[in-house]
């Protein structure tokens, strides 16, 4: 899943959970037997969903060449869903049924914690990079201030650069309270990297 197809994702889900926001009231769906729901876990990040069976199904339903998420993941000509939702609902509440979940919703719930996941790895690895580089940089300006013969002025660019880029690190230290993504599902995602990154290596080489 690349950096398009997660922010494609987290679209879908924007606009499955916009869709009950009718008059404050729950909205059903053409097709669908239940009110699509606004406050939920379904579209609170914050609260787990993920289990080990949700992940499963989904990596099973990955095993279909005909999918009608095909917005989901990534290949063309079904983007037009995202703004006739409603029309493609009786097909997608079968498809969602047919593995095992509870409707669409459920199914796009699912994979919307997917492509956090991802972006939640990403963007770690991205930290991981980025203090690297600083701890180089740090390293690199101590070396030149054991310099005998350094001026005043370079010495003190070299301590002014070593603090500011200390203090940047302190910062990026700092425990992210504003995470998009609970540690449970993250975890749920780690244990099914593999798997999902094959599924949908199957699945893109079937299209």
């Amino acid at each position: 899943m690349n950096s398009k197809r997660i922010l494609l994702t987290a679209a879908v889900v924007l606009v499955c959970a916009s869709c009950g926001k009718q008059s404050g009231s729950s909205f059903v769906a053409p097709g669908s037997s239940s009110p699509l729901r606004t406050k939920s876990a379904l579209n609170d990040y914050s609260k787990p969903y993920l289990t080990d069976d949700k992940v499963q199904k989904l990596i099973n339903s990955m095993q279909e060449g005909k999918n009608p998420f095909d917005f989901l993941f990534g290949t063309s000509g079904k983007a037009a869903n995202l703004t006739n939702l409603a029309t493609a609902v009786p097909e997608l509440e079968a498809f969602s049924h047919k593995y095992g979940f509870d409707g669409y919703e459920d199914y796009m719930a699912v994979w919307g914690r997917i492509a956090a996941g991802e972006a939640a790895m990403m963007a770690e690895d991205m930290l991981k990079g980025a203090q690297q580089s600083m701890q180089e940089s740090i390293q690199s300006a101590q070396a030149q201030l054991k310099k005998p013969d350094l001026s005043p002025d370079m010495r003190k660019m070299y301590e002014d650069q070593i603090a500011g880029i200390q203090k940047s690190l302190d910062e990026m230290n700092k425990p992210n309270s504003a995470s998009t993504l609970n540690d449970a599902d993250l975890e749920l995602y780690k244990k099914y990297k593999d798997q999902i990154a094959a599924a949908e290596k199957k699945y893109n080489t079937q299209k």
